[in-house]
């Protein structure tokens, strides 16, 4: 998980474009395309925050751009860049 943090980490420090994927609260698979402007742990869970306004608990990241969460590692990709 450290090597997937320190990915993430660097995505926020560079600012730029980034694609997340994710699962919701309701288990939706989602897909958004932006800027990952900081990392906050919040009562003890870390959320992303992009700069959409979206906070994503970082246990419920699946992919940062091509690097997958250990925790996925045997998902498919199947979205499109369509």
């Amino acid at each position: 998980m450290n090597d997937f943090h320190a990915f993430v980490q660097d995505k926020v420090n560079s600012r730029t474009y980034a694609k997340v994927q994710y699962f919701t609260d309701l288990h939706e698979f989602i897909t958004v395309t932006s800027v990952t402007k900081a990392l906050e742990k919040k009562d003890g869970t870390e959320f992303l925050i992009l700069a959409t306004g979206e906070e994503i608990r970082f246990d419920s990241l699946v992919r940062i751009d091509e690097m997958v969460a250990p925790k996925y590692k045997d998902i498919m990709d199947f979205t499109c860049d369509c």
